[in-house]
């Protein structure tokens, strides 16, 4: 998936100078997550760290089509064995967006994506991952410190749902797959 990412953004890099005029941007952020599944929230916590990388294309007034990928990973201790549990979870967004009116330093954002969530745990010397589909949904301003550079914010949601394989050592089962998400970035339109 890491891979998918980075030559998309190559693509997009190289491709840039021949659009020109303002239509590509990047942006480099974090957010604080909010897992939806509550018995992740009870075993790695309820708030977790995501890192996060989105690149898009005005493709028409103040429309853009737009590729994301962000993460986090959690770890937990097992009571009694003192075994080590680690969690991750990624996605990768491919989606649609509106912003209001280009010039402006303030500008509202309003998006919308398809993603691909991998689940990944390890616990007991076993480890359980599967992918799933799902959609990712939010609104964000932007403030433009400069006229290519700007700092924004977010507020957003996503959600997967997938069926686990049952181990030796896990009943497996249905996990919700996502979060709500608060995010701010960095960001360069070029």
């Amino acid at each position: 998936m890491k891979k998918i990412v980075i030559i998309a953004g190559l693509i997009i890099c190289f491709s840039a100078p021949a659009f020109g005029g303002d239509r590509f941007f990047v942006s480099a952020g974090a957010a604080a997550v909010y897992p939806v599944d509550s018995s992740y929230r009870n075993f790695y916590g309820a708030i977790q760290f995501s890192p996060e990388l989105k690149a898009g294309f005005n493709f028409f007034k103040g429309f853009y089509v737009w590729l994301g990928y962000s993460f986090f990973t959690s770890s937990y201790t097992i009571p009694v064995l003192l075994e080590e549990a680690s969690c991750s979870q990624h996605f990768l967004a491919l989606g649609a967006g509106w912003e209001t009116r280009r010039g402006r330093r303030l500008q509202f954002d309003f998006f919308a994506a398809f993603i691909l969530a991998e689940f990944r745990e390890k616990a007991m010397e076993e480890t359980v991952s599967d992918f799933a589909p799902g959609m990712h949904v939010g609104a964000a301003v932007r403030y433009f410190m400069a006229k290519k550079i700007f700092l924004g914010a977010a507020l957003s949601f996503s959600g997967a749902n997938m069926t686990l394989a049952e181990t030796a050592n896990s009943l497996g089962g249905s996990r919700l797959l996502g979060s709500l998400r608060l995010g701010v970035n960095l960001g360069l339109r070029f």
